[in-house]
């Protein structure tokens, strides 16, 4: 039986017996039935209504989610050498570090979660920026499947990678810490480096072509070639690389060699004008005075020293 045949029956019941009370009552009770019954049922449907929303939302989701389980970034300078990677929703072997006033080429090695390669020469392109809100200290180009990471100013950031298609983000990084400035390279000797890394160092002696003096494993074996006061020496150099390659050096080239005064030396005892005594591949250094003092090498970077090395005696002769 339905609400509405029960509702005027009760109302009959209620009139023969002549309670008139009782008949606003069933009166109520005729009215409030079907509604809470009609209310309940309005609920259902905007229940119903709002789950199917949230379902499409989340088809909507996963239909422009990448699956990503592994992402390692790449330095393309450095036989792309991992620099930092993901393992589980954070990043390891963090900050990435950035030469001030330089670019590092990053590319990355990309797995979904069936540990298949993701191409990014697909239709799927690398790009990164800065979190909003952290510091403008680096900028970031894109180029397809790399990209470039400039360092503007020092200081430390923060910077998402992302992956893209014809769509827009399809997968973005966790926020990684960023640092730039000259970073120190297994030297613990108070000065600033640069990003590069140098294994070995030759110093060699050009009047005969040998090696006077090599660098390795931050120690000096041999010695740089007496100066004479009012005189010079010519050293050209041998850089190698963290992992065996030979840096070329040279006025054409990215890097030069340089040659300055240690922290501290005794000053008077040679004389070292840049503009005038480094020549790309080599350098001179000239003999004031009679005496011993230090200096170091460099593998000079546009108007920045890249790498420095620890300090080496060189000694000058009166004639």
């Amino acid at each position: 039986m339905t609400d509405a045949s029960r509702s005027p029956s009760r109302r009959k019941l209620l009139a023969t017996t002549g309670s008139l009370a009782a008949l606003g009552v069933a009166g109520c009770l005729g009215d409030e039935e079907p509604d809470d019954e009609t209310g309940g049922d309005d609920h259902d449907e905007s229940m119903d209504h709002d789950d199917d929303h949230e379902h499409d939302d989340d088809d909507h989701d996963s239909d422009h989610d990448l699956p990503v389980e592994e992402f390692e970034i790449l330095d393309r300078d450095h036989d792309e050498e991992v620099l930092v990677y993901i393992h589980g929703n954070h990043w390891h072997d963090d900050p990435l570090e950035v030469p001030h006033d330089d670019t590092l080429s990053l590319g990355a090695y990309v797995e979904d979660e069936d540990g298949d390669e993701i191409d990014l020469d697909d239709g799927i392109e690398l790009t990164g920026e800065v979190v909003e809100g952290a510091n403008e200290v680096v900028e970031i180009e894109s180029h397809g499947d790399h990209v470039h990471v400039h360092g503007e100013e020092d200081g430390f950031t923060d910077i998402v990678f992302q992956l893209v298609d014809d769509d827009g983000v399809v997968y973005e990084t966790p926020e990684l810490e960023t640092e730039v400035g000259y970073h120190d390279h297994d030297h613990d000797d108070g000065h600033d480096h640069g990003h590069l890394e140098v294994e070995d160092l030759e110093i060699i002696d050009r009047s005969d072509d040998e090696v006077a003096a090599e660098l390795h494993d931050d120690h000096w074996h041999g010695e740089l070639p007496h100066a004479h006061v009012d005189d010079n020496i010519s050293l050209g150099a041998e850089f190698t690389d963290d992992h065996g390659d030979e840096i070329q050096i040279g006025s054409d080239e990215e890097y030069e060699l340089a040659v300055t005064l240690a922290d501290d030396a005794e000053e008077g005892i040679v004389e070292i004008e840049p503009d005038d005594h480094w020549h790309g591949d080599h350098v001179h250094i000239y003999g004031e005075a009679e005496g011993e003092t230090e200096v170091v090498f460099k593998l000079w970077h546009d108007d920045h020293a890249d790498w420095e090395s620890p300090p080496v005696a060189v000694e000058v002769d009166d004639h």
